[in-house]
């Protein structure tokens, strides 16, 4: 039985299915009433429609059982089921399964608008079979590119494939690293901006941020590149899945976003270089100064310190103007330490 999509009822009847869509022949979808999805129901809803999206809540001890009866490869059942915490892509007969990486994703949060250029997104995971006529995804946290391409079916966004649901997570995901990309470049110009103009002042705790969240987004860039381009040369020539063609296109979009991260990690460790110079060269300006004026104060401190001795026979010490003199002597001695200074240089 299908209902309106906007209308999907909640799954009180199969707590470990978060939701499920059947899709017709013009790629709309409509949720499943999950309270009525048997085995029976669901080999009937296989058998209406072209493909079916099915997404579980891996934590939920009951989704073996469920998972068990789709009739995957059983490597496809372990990958589903697993706690494995590793970007991976296979290929068994006609199922392609694996695990994919995604953001956490916070409910109730506008995703729309939410950054991951200063946020501390957590990575999570994705575990997907895809086979002919059904995608199933399961993950153990909600995860946001999978939510948002839940609101585009939610919404009426033609899919005509299960494959194409699938390169469209891995899209929003992509988009995401982009948008964060894209704002962390801007903040690095001016962090650039102010360094140039010696402006400095918490630049080197900014600048480590962001490197921060730049490995952040490396890591997994760096992780699916891998495996769909393995993917990809591994089956090009044997097999014909509908998930090849999507490999290729993913790849290509990986491989530009992987060097855009590792331009920006770059630019980021350089400009931290200039950073730390400059503060060098600030500190060593500082220590200079400090040193020259040590270096005119000692000999008047001699002095004063000649005179202030309480033992007789001080010269001056009864002397009209022996107070005078002593300032004098001060004066000419710091004079003489600044001349000599200058004649080695030093001071110039």
């Amino acid at each position: 039985m299908l209902v309106p999509t906007a209308e999907a009822p909640s799954f009180n009847g199969m707590p470990c299915l978060v939701w499920a869509y059947a899709f017709d022949t013009d790629g709309i979808a409509h949720g499943l009433e999950v309270e009525r999805l048997t085995p029976v129901a669901l080999a009937a809803a296989r058998a209406d429609h072209p493909w079916l999206w099915l997404h579980f809540n891996a934590s939920d001890a009951r989704t073996a059982q469920a998972v068990a009866q789709l009739g995957l490869p059983e490597e496809a059942n372990e990958a589903l089921l697993s706690h494995d915490t590793h970007v991976s892509l296979q290929l068994e007969e006609e199922t392609a399964f694996g695990v994919f990486v995604d953001w956490h994703h916070q409910r109730g949060s506008d995703h729309s608008r939410h950054s991951f250029a200063r946020g501390e997104a957590e990575v999570g995971w994705l575990h997907f079979a895809l086979t002919d006529g059904l995608i199933i995804s399961a993950r153990r946290q909600a995860l946001r590119s999978v939510e948002q391409v839940r609101q585009q079916v939610r919404s009426g966004v033609r899919f005509d494939s299960a494959a194409d649901v699938l390169e469209a997570i891995v899209e929003r995901f992509a988009v995401s690293v982009a948008r964060a990309t894209l704002e962390l470049g801007e903040e690095l110009d001016h962090i650039e901006d102010r360094v140039l103009a010696d402006r400095i002042g918490e630049e080197r705790r900014d600048l480590a941020l962001l490197r921060r969240h730049a490995v952040h987004m490396h890591r997994p860039l760096t992780a699916l590149r891998r495996v769909l381009r393995q993917f990809e040369q591994r089956y090009a020539a044997s097999s014909e899945h509908v998930l090849l063609p999507a490999a290729t296109r993913l790849s290509q979009r990986f491989d530009e976003l992987d060097s855009d991260v590792a331009t920006l990690h770059e630019r980021a460790r350089l400009l931290q270089d200039e950073v730390a110079a400059k503060l060098a060269e600030q500190t060593n300006r500082h220590l200079f100064v400090l040193s020259v004026v040590t270096a005119l104060l000692l000999p008047p401190t001699l002095v004063v310190g000649v005179f202030g001795m309480n033992m007789e026979n001080l010269p001056l010490l009864q002397s009209a103007h022996g107070f005078g003199i002593a300032m004098g002597l001060c004066l000419a001695s710091s004079v003489l330490v600044y001349a000599l200074l200058r004649r080695f240089g030093v001071g110039g």
